[in-house]
């Protein structure tokens, strides 16, 4: 199939890229290729927010609450764990299923995606994919990896950890570091360069992320050569700084048309974000583990961070740049204007999906060892 846009849109976005410094980190803006209104919404993100924000006004707010009841649970995985993308790469890629053991004995689910005879000491790009550590797979992502694939004949790989409720944390996050610690010590057996594993991971999987750079760390391993971070969950204990803190009524006002559509999607997500705790059983959220905005190390790998100006998550995102920034950490930050959240899961019907998936090949491509 072919994507539901013209490639022109995608080329028009690295053309009209621009710098300029948002909450002291110098970030590299993303104009919506089609449309200069400023503090738009992108027309093709905007349709399904309208439709959100329509929804909201008649369905009851305890419908739209949260929380690790089995009946919650089953309807947040329903629509998390919907496959939005548009298939779009017709180059055959190949994908092989594969286990690694859990500290437990768990076979933890994973899928190497390759094409038929990628480049000799590939690095990797290990992603973690998001929803909210209770939903979401692999395959949500799946159209994403293959386009990584087909754009470098690097060899990608993504994890099914273990998901909350029914798995408490840290169940899900060892999980995945079980899984970078696996492909560090067999890498060179695909031909791959152990040397160079990039950990990616969007919204929870950001949080994920963060954390198997933190366990690397502490065990004085360096099997993280980058991390890239989409639209992450990094201050799930809510602290509250200059860099932090925004007001929903003039952070979204100045997009006064859009507000009344944006401000639903906000005021959703952030009840999700402080009801994470229930789902991951576990009231001890201010630990670096599930908030890495607390304690950021200067040890931190090269880090790539995106995230959308209409995402609220995009506040802490800026703040934790500026930690890493603050203390010498080689940070790249991008900003796609007129985008939410998740839209690394649109690949083949938003431009911008595509668009950052070039980036990530390109910083994977840059700062492999």
């Amino acid at each position: 199939m072919a994507r539901e846009y013209d490639i022109k849109l995608v080329e028009a976005i690295k053309n009209k890229q621009y710098t300029e410094v948002r909450r002291e980190v110098s970030v590299i803006v993303k104009p919506i290729p089609d449309c200069d209104i400023d503090g738009a919404m992108d027309p093709r993100v905007y349709k399904g927010a309208k439709k959100m924000s329509l929804l909201t006004k008649f369905i009851p707010k305890s419908m739209l609450k949260m929380d690790a009841s089995p009946k919650s649970i089953k309807r947040l995985r329903k629509m998390f764990n919907s496959v939005d993308s548009t298939p779009m790469v017709e180059e055959d890629i190949k994908e092989m299923a594969f286990t690694v053991k859990a500290e437990d004995g768990f076979d933890i689910p994973m899928t190497r995606f390759q094409t038929e005879k990628p480049m000799d000491h590939s690095p990797i790009l290990y992603f973690i994919h998001g929803g909210g550590f209770f939903a979401g797979s692999t395959d949500v992502v799946r159209e994403a990896l293959r386009l990584f694939v087909s754009q470098t004949n690097m060899i990608a790989v993504g994890i099914d950890y273990r998901l909350a409720p029914e798995n408490p944390f840290p169940i899900g996050h060892t999980d995945c570091y079980t899984g970078l610690k696996w492909l560090a010590d067999h890498a060179e057996e695909w031909g791959a360069d152990k040397r160079s594993i990039f950990v990616a991971g969007d919204s929870a999987g950001g949080n994920l992320t963060a954390y198997c750079s933190n366990r690397n760390i502490e065990e004085k391993r360096e099997d993280v050569c980058g991390q890239i971070l989409l639209y992450p969950t990094l201050n799930m204990g809510g602290i509250k700084d200059q860099y932090t803190e925004f007001d929903i009524d003039q952070d979204v006002a100045i997009y006064a048309k859009q507000a009344s559509v944006i401000r639903p999607g906000i005021e959703i997500f952030g009840e999700m974000t402080t009801s994470l705790s229930d789902i991951l059983g576990t009231k001890d959220i201010l630990t670096k583990y599930l908030t890495p905005y607390m304690s950021v190390s200067e040890q931190m790998p090269t880090t790539m961070i995106t995230s959308g100006e209409h995402d609220f998550l995009t506040f802490e995102s800026l703040a934790y740049a500026k930690k890493l920034i603050d203390l010498g950490v080689d940070t790249t930050v991008t900003l796609y204007r007129g985008m939410g959240h998740a839209y690394i899961d649109h690949v083949g019907n938003y431009p911008q999906a595509e668009d950052c998936m070039r980036d990530i090949s390109e910083f994977i491509k840059k700062n492999r060892r």
